[in-house]
Protein backbone atom coordinates (compact mmCIF):
# COMPACT_ATOMS: atom_id res chain seq x y z
CA UNK A 1 0.00 0.00 0.00
CA UNK A 2 1.03 3.60 -0.64
CA UNK A 3 1.28 6.14 2.20
CA UNK A 4 -0.78 9.31 1.61
CA UNK A 5 -1.04 12.58 3.54
CA UNK A 6 -3.65 15.32 3.13
CA UNK A 7 -2.01 18.65 2.31
CA UNK A 8 -4.87 20.55 3.94
CA UNK A 9 -5.13 18.97 7.39
CA UNK A 10 -2.35 16.36 7.56
CA UNK A 11 -4.61 13.31 7.69
CA UNK A 12 -2.65 10.12 6.98
CA UNK A 13 -3.78 6.84 5.45
CA UNK A 14 -2.54 3.84 3.53
CA UNK A 15 -4.34 2.92 0.30
CA UNK A 16 -3.66 2.02 -3.32
CA UNK A 17 -5.17 5.39 -4.32
CA UNK A 18 -6.09 8.42 -2.19
CA UNK A 19 -9.75 9.43 -1.70
CA UNK A 20 -11.18 12.42 -3.52
CA UNK A 21 -12.48 13.87 -0.26
CA UNK A 22 -10.44 13.81 2.95
CA UNK A 23 -12.13 11.72 5.68
CA UNK A 24 -10.78 14.08 8.35
CA UNK A 25 -11.38 17.66 7.12
CA UNK A 26 -14.09 16.62 4.63
CA UNK A 27 -12.55 18.79 1.92
CA UNK A 28 -11.72 18.01 -1.69
CA UNK A 29 -8.00 17.88 -0.90
CA UNK A 30 -4.76 17.01 -2.60
CA UNK A 31 -3.09 13.96 -1.09
CA UNK A 32 0.68 13.75 -1.38
CA UNK A 33 2.46 10.42 -1.63
CA UNK A 34 4.75 10.25 1.43
CA UNK A 35 5.97 6.70 0.83
CA UNK A 36 9.68 6.20 1.47
CA UNK A 37 11.60 5.36 -1.70
CA UNK A 38 15.01 5.95 -0.09
CA UNK A 39 17.13 3.43 1.85
CA UNK A 40 17.71 5.99 4.63
CA UNK A 41 14.17 5.68 5.93
CA UNK A 42 13.64 1.98 5.53
CA UNK A 43 12.02 1.41 2.16
CA UNK A 44 8.47 1.48 0.87
CA UNK A 45 6.88 -0.05 3.98
CA UNK A 46 7.63 3.19 5.80
CA UNK A 47 6.94 6.91 5.40
CA UNK A 48 9.48 9.47 4.18
CA UNK A 49 10.15 11.89 7.04
CA UNK A 50 11.48 14.52 4.63
CA UNK A 51 8.17 14.63 2.78
CA UNK A 52 6.15 14.59 6.00
CA UNK A 53 8.24 17.46 7.36
CA UNK A 54 7.67 19.47 4.20
CA UNK A 55 3.90 19.03 4.47
CA UNK A 56 3.99 19.93 8.17
CA UNK A 57 5.60 23.22 7.18
CA UNK A 58 2.70 24.09 4.89
CA UNK A 59 0.16 23.10 7.55
CA UNK A 60 1.55 25.03 10.49
CA UNK A 61 3.32 28.07 9.06
CA UNK A 62 2.04 31.11 7.17
CA UNK A 63 4.15 31.43 4.06
CA UNK A 64 6.15 34.59 3.61
CA UNK A 65 6.17 36.44 0.32
CA UNK A 66 9.97 36.38 0.47
CA UNK A 67 11.57 33.37 -1.19
CA UNK A 68 13.29 30.97 1.22
CA UNK A 69 16.69 29.49 0.53
CA UNK A 70 16.82 25.86 -0.48
CA UNK A 71 17.82 23.45 2.27
CA UNK A 72 20.65 21.08 1.49
CA UNK A 73 19.99 17.46 2.36
CA UNK A 74 22.79 15.20 3.48
CA UNK A 75 21.80 11.52 3.56
CA UNK A 76 22.11 9.99 7.01
CA UNK A 77 22.92 6.43 7.89
CA UNK A 78 19.81 4.71 9.25
CA UNK A 79 20.03 3.33 12.77
CA UNK A 80 18.67 -0.23 13.03
CA UNK A 81 15.62 -0.39 15.28
CA UNK A 82 16.09 -3.17 17.83
CA UNK A 83 13.20 -5.37 18.86
CA UNK A 84 12.39 -5.38 22.55
CA UNK A 85 13.42 -9.07 22.66
CA UNK A 86 16.82 -8.49 21.01
CA UNK A 87 19.62 -9.99 23.11
CA UNK A 88 17.32 -12.04 25.35
CA UNK A 89 17.74 -15.79 25.61
CA UNK A 90 14.89 -18.19 24.87
CA UNK A 91 13.88 -18.47 28.53
CA UNK A 92 13.73 -14.70 28.98
CA UNK A 93 11.77 -14.23 25.75
CA UNK A 94 9.22 -16.81 26.86
CA UNK A 95 8.92 -15.24 30.31
CA UNK A 96 8.05 -11.92 28.71
CA UNK A 97 5.63 -13.41 26.23
CA UNK A 98 3.88 -15.31 29.03
CA UNK A 99 3.10 -11.97 30.68
CA UNK A 100 1.25 -10.67 27.60
CA UNK A 101 -1.99 -11.26 25.78
CA UNK A 102 -2.94 -10.74 22.17
CA UNK A 103 -5.10 -7.83 20.99
CA UNK A 104 -6.52 -7.49 17.48
CA UNK A 105 -7.33 -4.20 15.73
CA UNK A 106 -9.00 -3.34 12.46
CA UNK A 107 -7.41 -0.82 10.10
CA UNK A 108 -7.56 2.79 11.40
CA UNK A 109 -8.49 1.67 14.93
CA UNK A 110 -6.82 3.69 17.70
CA UNK A 111 -4.65 1.50 19.92
CA UNK A 112 -3.52 4.20 22.36
CA UNK A 113 -3.87 7.98 22.59
CA UNK A 114 -1.33 10.72 23.15
CA UNK A 115 -1.43 12.11 26.68
CA UNK A 116 -2.88 8.97 28.25
CA UNK A 117 -1.11 7.06 31.00
CA UNK A 118 1.09 4.35 29.47
CA UNK A 119 -0.01 1.02 30.92
CA UNK A 120 1.17 -1.55 28.36
CA UNK A 121 4.21 -2.38 26.29
CA UNK A 122 3.17 -3.48 22.79
CA UNK A 123 4.94 -5.70 20.28
CA UNK A 124 3.58 -5.86 16.71
CA UNK A 125 2.87 -9.50 15.84
CA UNK A 126 1.09 -9.01 12.51
CA UNK A 127 0.33 -5.98 10.34
CA UNK A 128 1.56 -2.41 10.82
CA UNK A 129 0.85 0.50 13.15
CA UNK A 130 1.30 4.24 12.59
CA UNK A 131 2.81 6.39 15.34
CA UNK A 132 1.27 9.85 14.95
CA UNK A 133 1.74 13.21 16.66
CA UNK A 134 -1.29 15.28 17.65
CA UNK A 135 -1.04 18.86 16.32
CA UNK A 136 -4.37 20.09 17.65
CA UNK A 137 -7.66 20.72 15.86
CA UNK A 138 -7.91 16.96 15.31
CA UNK A 139 -4.79 16.81 13.10
CA UNK A 140 -2.34 13.92 13.37
CA UNK A 141 1.04 13.83 11.64
CA UNK A 142 2.56 10.38 10.97
CA UNK A 143 6.00 9.95 12.53
CA UNK A 144 6.88 6.32 11.84
CA UNK A 145 5.34 3.05 10.68
CA UNK A 146 6.12 0.02 12.84
CA UNK A 147 5.98 -3.55 11.53
CA UNK A 148 6.24 -7.08 12.89
CA UNK A 149 8.61 -7.39 15.86
CA UNK A 150 8.79 -3.65 16.57
CA UNK A 151 7.71 -2.06 19.83
CA UNK A 152 5.65 0.90 21.02
CA UNK A 153 4.25 2.03 24.36
CA UNK A 154 7.63 1.62 26.06
CA UNK A 155 6.99 4.81 28.04
CA UNK A 156 5.34 2.36 30.47
CA UNK A 157 8.93 1.78 31.67
CA UNK A 158 10.04 5.44 31.69
CA UNK A 159 8.85 8.32 33.86
CA UNK A 160 6.41 10.08 33.71
CA UNK A 161 4.68 7.10 32.03
CA UNK A 162 2.70 9.30 29.61
CA UNK A 163 2.18 8.45 25.94
CA UNK A 164 3.72 11.13 23.71
CA UNK A 165 1.96 10.01 20.52
CA UNK A 166 -1.19 8.34 19.23
CA UNK A 167 -0.82 4.89 17.67
CA UNK A 168 -3.33 3.56 15.14
CA UNK A 169 -3.56 0.35 13.17
CA UNK A 170 -2.30 1.06 9.63
CA UNK A 171 -3.70 -2.31 8.55
CA UNK A 172 -5.48 -5.19 10.23
CA UNK A 173 -3.11 -5.70 13.15
CA UNK A 174 -2.35 -8.13 15.95
CA UNK A 175 -0.22 -7.00 18.89
CA UNK A 176 1.20 -8.63 22.00
CA UNK A 177 0.27 -6.39 24.94
CA UNK A 178 2.33 -6.74 28.15
CA UNK A 179 1.07 -4.96 31.26
CA UNK A 180 3.70 -2.71 32.80
CA UNK A 181 2.71 -3.71 36.33
CA UNK A 182 3.65 -7.29 35.45
CA UNK A 183 6.77 -6.48 33.43
CA UNK A 184 8.49 -4.22 35.98
CA UNK A 185 8.71 -6.90 38.73
CA UNK A 186 10.19 -9.33 36.18
CA UNK A 187 12.85 -6.78 35.20
CA UNK A 188 13.67 -6.19 38.87
CA UNK A 189 13.94 -9.93 39.58
CA UNK A 190 16.13 -10.60 36.53
CA UNK A 191 18.62 -7.73 36.33
CA UNK A 192 20.23 -9.05 33.12
CA UNK A 193 16.83 -9.11 31.41
CA UNK A 194 16.02 -5.64 32.69
CA UNK A 195 19.34 -4.20 31.52
CA UNK A 196 18.90 -5.72 28.05
CA UNK A 197 15.39 -4.33 27.69
CA UNK A 198 16.46 -0.82 28.73
CA UNK A 199 19.38 -1.03 26.29
CA UNK A 200 16.94 -1.91 23.50
CA UNK A 201 14.76 1.05 24.47
CA UNK A 202 17.81 3.32 24.21
CA UNK A 203 18.33 2.00 20.67
CA UNK A 204 14.70 2.75 19.81
CA UNK A 205 15.11 6.30 21.12
CA UNK A 206 18.23 6.78 18.99
CA UNK A 207 16.33 5.66 15.90
CA UNK A 208 13.41 8.01 16.64
CA UNK A 209 15.84 10.90 17.09
CA UNK A 210 17.34 10.16 13.68
CA UNK A 211 13.88 10.20 12.11
CA UNK A 212 13.13 13.48 13.86
CA UNK A 213 16.31 14.89 12.34
CA UNK A 214 15.03 13.98 8.88
CA UNK A 215 11.66 15.62 9.59
CA UNK A 216 13.45 18.80 10.65
CA UNK A 217 15.30 18.73 7.33
CA UNK A 218 11.91 18.41 5.62
CA UNK A 219 10.65 21.42 7.54
CA UNK A 220 13.75 23.19 6.26
CA UNK A 221 13.44 26.95 6.21
CA UNK A 222 9.72 27.08 6.94
CA UNK A 223 10.49 28.99 10.14
CA UNK A 224 8.88 26.54 12.53
CA UNK A 225 10.59 26.51 15.91
CA UNK A 226 8.06 24.57 17.97
CA UNK A 227 8.69 20.97 16.96
CA UNK A 228 7.74 18.26 19.42
CA UNK A 229 9.96 15.25 19.98
CA UNK A 230 7.86 12.14 19.68
CA UNK A 231 9.05 9.27 21.80
CA UNK A 232 6.36 6.66 22.37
Amino acid sequence: MIHWMCTTCGYYLQAADPPNRCPSCNQMCTFNNVTCYRPECGGESNIDQLLVGAIMGTLTHTKSSQPKPATAYTPVEPIPIPGIFTGLNDRQRQLMRNLGHFENYEQNAVICNEGEESRKLYVVEEGQVAVQSELGRGMRIPIIILSEGQTFGWSVLVQPHKLAATVTAASKTKVLAIEGKALLPLMEADSALGLTIMGNIAGIIASRLRKLEQELVGLGSSGIADVKLVLV
